[in-house]
């Protein structure tokens, strides 16, 4: 298949799949698709403009890798310009790296600012995916790029849940990522609706205080199917690989339809506060014709945006009153050895490690693009 992020021939192409029966049948059920891996080329070609036009995506992912593979493309990146701007104005390293990231974060917001009013503010988001955020850098960028569908990027851990808590306090929406089992999920709405009930306390409304968990449905599929492999030699398909994603995101969907019956959330609601969406991240076709619910969205690449339009509709709502289901996975899986819990907790540290890699390979991108002295 063509990549979907060329320019040109494939944003026409993309126009031809405005009528497509699959995302006519996601959208019936509630369910969004959001672009993952954005970054200034495709803010600036008319790629993302093209796709949210076609009614292919209605929310976008801002990624630091995509941004430091444009910044490293050997026949010049569309950052240069103002890199060059920045340096010459006396601005270190660190202070063109935010730039860069407000400049982008605006401009996308701007491009999906339709959907989100059309949507009620229920959709048409931007969320950042920047790693470990620290509440500073989260209210600061929030105030700089100034636009109501721009979601900070917030990390599903100890530390990412007081950040989470205090901006839901200052107004400030935000995408808490890579859930990867219902006890996190848990404290990430506990600690949401907490910051909730004191901006409430202040007179504010908190509808200016969303937040979209992102849970990772693709890797946790990955994860499980490899040690189920290595638990199983020569089996290639042992009982219950690949259903750990459908799982995970049936026990958290129920956990959440649970906690909406509560007198909390009814509380919250009567304040004005919206109620959450949640987006599968690392979702492949299969993930997002198998993880159907009302109010969700998936994360997906272009490519796989455009195969799932192609592809067969889904077969409906696959996650309302299927927690129970999910448990008998659950027990499967701890039968044949998998601790999802501990399996949760180590790719989330090998996540935080891999995004402070992340961080550092974009500042030094933006080093290597500015100019000698």
């Amino acid at each position: 298949m063509m990549s979907a992020w060329a320019s040109g021939s494939d944003r026409a192409f993309a126009h031809t799949l405005h009528g497509s029966g699959t995302l006519r049948a996601l959208s019936s059920e509630g369910v969004s698709l959001w672009l993952d891996g954005l970054s200034r080329r495709h803010l600036l070609d008319g790629t993302l403009r093209a796709w949210v036009q076609s009614g292919l995506v209605s929310g976008a992912f801002l990624s630091l890798s995509a941004m430091t593979a444009d910044l490293r493309r050997r026949e010049g990146t569309s950052y240069q310009h103002l890199v060059d701007a920045l340096a010459r104005g006396g601005a270190t390293p660190e202070h063109i790296a935010q730039a860069l990231i407000r400049a982008d974060a605006h401009r996308a917001c701007r491009m999906l600012a339709p959907v989100h009013a059309a949507a009620g503010g229920l959709d048409g988001w931007v969320c950042t995916d920047f790693g470990e955020t620290s509440a500073t850098e989260a209210l600061d960028l929030a105030a700089d790029v100034g636009r109501r569908n721009l979601l900070i990027g917030v990390a599903a851990t100890r530390n990412g849940l007081d950040v989470l808590r205090l901006c839901a306090q200052e107004g400030v929406g935000t995408s808490v990522m890579r859930i990867r089992s219902e006890e996190r999920f848990a404290e990430v709405l506990g600690a949401h609706w907490s910051g909730l009930e004191a901006t409430v306390g202040k007179g504010r409304d908190p509808a200016r205080s969303p937040c979209v968990p992102c849970v990772e449905v693709g890797d946790m599929d990955a994860a499980v199917d490899d040690v189920l492999a290595r638990a199983v030699p020569g089996n290639a398909e042992p009982r219950a690989a690949g259903r750990a994603g459908l799982a995970l995101a049936r026990a958290v969907y129920g956990y959440l339809d649970r906690q909406f019956d509560s007198d909390r959330w009814r509380a919250l609601r009567s304040a004005g506060a919206l109620p959450c969406r949640i987006a599968w991240g690392g979702s492949t076709p299969s993930h997002v014709a198998g993880i159907v619910g009302w109010r969700t969205a998936h994360v997906v690449t272009p490519d796989t945006a455009v195969e799932t339009a192609l592809g067969p509709a889904p077969l409906g709502d696959s996650l309302t009153g299927r927690a129970p289901d999910a448990l008998r996975v659950h027990a499967s899986l701890r039968r044949q050895g998998v601790h999802l819990g501990c399996l949760a907790e180590t790719l989330t540290r090998r996540e935080q490690r891999a995004r402070t890699r992340e961080r550092a390979a974009f500042l030094q991108a933006v080093r290597e693009r500015m100019p000698r002295s």
